[in-house]
């Protein structure tokens, strides 16, 4: 798959009946309308992945293209599997890497970053908030999405398009929804003493709201990467850390 770097599966394979199984639990318990089939097949090939480099030369990672001002490429540390009682015994490939309905619960529930229908399936690194969903959504299904950690751009991505800019990324990609929909800035009011729209408190706050607007807005901070999560795979490409 790549030339420098190891795939490393991160526990004990799955069946079809496991994908079935699967996809009926994040149903119940996160409310997922369906499970992406192209995820499905790689969790029964490979459940679950570190990615890391083979050569002991250099330090290689893996990276996906993110075409933001104040990032443009986010690494990819490895992609979420299933652990299963039956694998007692069995020792993961690395005991800190989460797995996928741990990271669920962490990113919906714990934290509430995620939107309604959108998974977590990867993260940039096990240390930070940043992450990689995919939407269960009949609306963008399929769409992989990348959520840059909000701690981070508050104090680097937020002053650096200040600083070069003059405006801040999701304030304006908020307002620019806004303004598709006949919304116009004085009908807005900033949520905090930063200056930055929250999204939620506009949802909940702004009368006549579309529908359509507030899907789009619940997304304001997750970036387009991939139309699928198959294409997704293949954009990942190795870089030299």
């Amino acid at each position: 798959m790549f030339k420098n770097i190891d795939v490393i599966p991160q526990f004990p394979s799955l069946t079809p009946d496991d994908i079935l199984d699967i996809s009926n639990r994040l149903k119940d318990r996160f409310g997922y309308k369906k499970f992406p089939s192209e995820y499905g097949d790689f969790l029964q090939e490979t459940n679950g992945c570190l990615f890391s480099s083979n050569d002991e030369d250099l330090e290689i990672g893996i990276q996906l293209k993110t075409d933001l001002p104040f990032i443009q490429k986010a690494n990819v540390a490895g992609i979420f599997g299933v652990w299963y009682d039956r694998f007692d015994g069995n020792k993961p490939s690395n005991l800190y890497w989460p797995e996928l309905f741990a990271s669920n619960e962490n990113s919906k529930e714990n934290f509430d970053v995620l939107p309604d229908n959108m998974m977590s399936f990867a993260y940039e690194d096990e240390s930070c908030g940043s992450l990689f969903a995919i939407s269960t959504d009949q609306r963008d299904f399929g769409q992989v999405y990348y959520y840059y950690d909000n701690y981070m751009y508050s104090i680097v991505g937020r002053k650096f398009m200040l600083e070069k800019f003059g405006y801040c990324y999701y304030d304006q990609k908020l307002l620019n929804t806004l303004e598709r929909y006949g919304f116009d800035r004085a009908q807005v009011k900033k949520t905090n003493e930063l200056a930055q729209f929250e999204p939620f408190q506009i949802i909940n706050n702004l009368e006549g709201l579309p529908k359509d607007c507030e899907f789009e807005l619940s997304r304001n901070e997750f970036i387009p990467v991939a139309s699928s999560f198959n294409d997704f795979i293949a954009k990942l490409t190795e870089v030299e850390l």
